[in-house]
């Protein structure tokens, strides 16, 4: 079980980690139906990951620290992963929350151009940090290696944790994000590899074949 030391991040504005962010007016706020939404508490890293698709990257483990909370965007990160295909995420970790119950929360993904890919928001039903667990049951394809951005939702206030223990599974660049540190945010990316349209067509001809072989 992880210990959970938290401490704020002093002399940094808020607006200092956004400065080279690939900003976004995206704000895809899902209906509740599509996503299910799990809490457990910041020293249990390991608690609420259940029996979740592989991960592609994860940086979950603290020590953490965090900025004040804020509306907006709260943050913005890299992410590399062995993928050699897009992800399909069926499932999002991250550490942090909103101070509100019921505030909310949307997650953008950029690919390295920083051009916006894909992205979905939920509405949190406990104010506080916590490690949540969200697992999707709507469609949200993820760039291989990219950048990710939280937003919080206007009349909110959130919080996204970074920390300096390295990711488990991917890699992250401390360069990237403003943080000013040598910390990253807190975060994971589970799912399953989407298909190139070349393995699609090909998988379909091993089909056919396979159709006319039993007749």
């Amino acid at each position: 079980m992880t210990k959970t030391i938290l401490t704020a991040i002093a002399g940094l504005s808020v607006a200092g980690i956004a400065s080279a962010a690939p900003i976004s007016g995206d704000f895809n706020l899902l209906d509740p139906s599509m996503y299910t939404l799990t809490a457990t508490p910041l020293d249990s890293a390991d608690a609420g990951r259940g029996e979740l698709d592989p991960s592609f990257y994860s940086a979950i483990d603290g020590p953490y620290t965090a900025f004040a909370a804020a509306t907006g965007t709260i943050g913005f990160d890299d992410y590399g992963t062995d993928a050699e295909d897009d992800i399909l995420l069926t499932s999002f970790r991250f550490v942090g929350g909103v101070a509100e119950v019921d505030g909310t929360m949307s997650f953008q993904f950029f690919d390295s151009d920083e051009n916006l890919v894909d992205s979905f928001g939920v509405t949190l039903p406990q104010g506080g940090n916590f490690i949540w667990t969200i697992t999707l049951n709507s469609e949200v394809i993820v760039p291989a290696n990219g950048l990710i951005q939280a937003v919080v939702g206007d009349e909110f206030t959130g919080q996204w944790f970074l920390g300096t223990t390295a990711p488990i599974i991917g890699t992250n660049d401390l360069a990237i994000g403003g943080n000013e540190t040598d910390a990253s945010h807190r975060f994971e990316l589970n799912g399953v590899l989407v298909p190139t349209p070349g393995a699609v067509a090909l998988l379909g001809m091993a089909g056919v074949c396979a159709t006319r072989r039993r007749r």
